[in-house]
């Protein structure tokens, strides 16, 4: 069990160092795309150490792994991986690293795929971690407040020129350029953050409570409202979304992280 424990803590952290590359672009545009390229061979060593230790796993318990839920899940989680290295291969579609690396961390924590002893965190670092998570989620909520306002205007503009009317107050509307452009922005500097936020926050769960997710209402409203936001990024990056669509996902999606972070479900 040990072998397996280690090697799927090299996995997550290969995972995690590729999720944190695929971005890496978004905030450094001009220089950010040159780093893109350890994307898919940061994924590929996850993908490794993953795969050896579900063999090990398979060894240690004279069995193959896909008899429970969370083993099915850690498998799932490997498949996409997998899948998504031989698709870049065929078609470098770049856009797909801030699909698959996302959606397996989070997989991979609020499933239960993972043993509490891969990460193990001692009693004393536990006000640390809740901390730290507590901050990234705050900045992540801030920087969404942001494309929750330009998405806002973004619709007021549109609707204001679709009617050919002035509008009634003293504030000078920006273009439908600036907004689009300040919510996709802001947007990408929050999806990161907020899954950052998910991740940590099952890790202080396990430290806890011993289970890395609980599935409480206010915790599935939180995937929810991630899972949305996460569609908007990926379409804005990958299809170069724009527009009414993209503000009224992102302004449901707000509103759900909004009723989770006040309580209110």
């Amino acid at each position: 069990m040990v072998s397996s424990l280690l090697l799927l803590r090299a996995a997550l952290f290969f995972y995690c160092a590729g999720f944190i590359v695929a971005f890496v672009p978004a905030f450094l545009p001009s220089s950010g795309r040159s780093v893109l390229k350890f994307t898919p061979w940061l994924a590929g060593l996850g993908g490794l150490a993953h795969t050896v230790a579900l063999v090990l796993l398979g060894h240690e318990q004279s069995r193959c792994p896909l008899v429970t839920i969370p083993e099915i899940l850690s498998v799932l989680a490997w498949a996409a991986v997998i899948i998504y290295l031989a698709a870049h291969v065929r078609y470098r579609l770049e856009v797909m690293h801030v699909i698959i690396l996302p959606l397996v961390l989070v997989l991979l924590f609020i499933s239960g795929a993972l043993p509490q002893e891969v990460i193990a965190v001692s009693e004393p670092l536990r006000p640390s971690l809740l901390q730290f998570r507590i901050t990234v989620t705050i900045l992540g909520a801030a920087a969404l407040c942001v494309t929750f306002a330009a998405s806002l205007v973004y619709l007021l503009v549109d609707r204001t020129l679709k009617a050919k009317r002035p509008p009634r107050f003293f504030l000078r509307l920006p273009s439908l350029e600036r907004c689009d452009r300040v919510g996709r922005t802001f947007l990408l500097w929050a999806f990161p953050l907020l899954t950052v936020g998910i991740v940590t926050g099952a890790l202080y769960s396990a430290s806890v409570s011993g289970t890395f997710w609980t599935w409480e209402p206010r915790e599935t409203l939180a995937v929810f409202a991630w899972l949305l936001l996460g569609v908007v990024a990926i379409a804005r990056i990958g299809w170069g979304w724009r527009g009414s669509k993209a503000a009224i996902l992102t302004i449901f999606g707000f509103a759900a992280l909004f009723m989770r972070m006040l309580g209110w479900y």
